[in-house]
């Protein structure tokens, strides 16, 4: 298994416009377990690295959204934990892809500056409507063929920390909530051209 993902030149430019992130949590955050206590309780694991990368990611600017199939009251109680606003958690929208669009929509940009996690098929519309695909490393094969970056880590074990350093490491700490600086101007051409003095017909030193 490779130390960190493989990602194209091409790749690391779609990266580097991404505003905003979409995340399953089943399988993504967490390692897809469900557990249950005697009252029928739901329990779910969550990786504090991942929340730490994911708090960077905010406290940068970048948008972050919670998509999930079933509703759960730890994934609310989790993204309050990590600032996450409330109308950015979707819970119990099985059509993934209407899911994504609004929050896409709410957010006023365009998909293309999205990259969504997914690991399992109901991620999938979301995947291809993304600027950015991306897979932990025990997705299902379907979803890996879908996705254009495959993490090393699996979900719930440090994928989306992963995520987050990648993203971090190719804007290298810059915002998302604000425009970049322009590239410098090209140096204006030299006056003397090089030491050249024109003259009709041609040129002398």
């Amino acid at each position: 298994m490779p130390a960190a993902p493989i990602v194209p030149d091409d790749l690391r430019t779609k990266l580097s416009r991404v505003r905003g992130i979409v995340l399953d949590v089943d399988g993504v955050l967490t390692d897809g377990a469900l557990t249950f206590d005697e009252e029928g309780r739901e329990t779910k694991t969550f990786d504090v690295k991942d929340g730490l990368g994911l708090v960077f990611l905010r406290d940068l600017g970048y948008r972050i959204a919670f998509v999930s199939g079933r509703t759960s009251r730890v994934v609310a109680a989790r993204a309050k934990e990590l600032k996450i606003p409330e109308e950015n958690i979707v819970q119990g929208e099985r059509d993934k892809a209407v899911a994504f669009d609004a929050v896409v929509a709410r957010w006023e940009i365009d998909a293309e500056e999205v990259v969504a996690v997914g690991d399992d098929i109901p991620d999938l519309a979301m995947l291809r409507r993304a600027g950015v695909s991306a897979c932990p490393s025990d997705a299902v094969p379907i979803v890996k063929d879908a996705s254009a970056l495959h993490l090393t880590k699996p979900g719930g074990a440090g994928a989306v920390r992963e995520l987050c350093d990648l993203i971090l490491e190719i804007r290298k700490g810059s915002r998302a909530d604000r425009q970049q600086p322009a590239p410098p101007a090209a140096p204006a051409p030299s006056s003397s051209d090089g030491g050249v003095i024109k003259f009709p017909g041609g040129s002398r030193r």
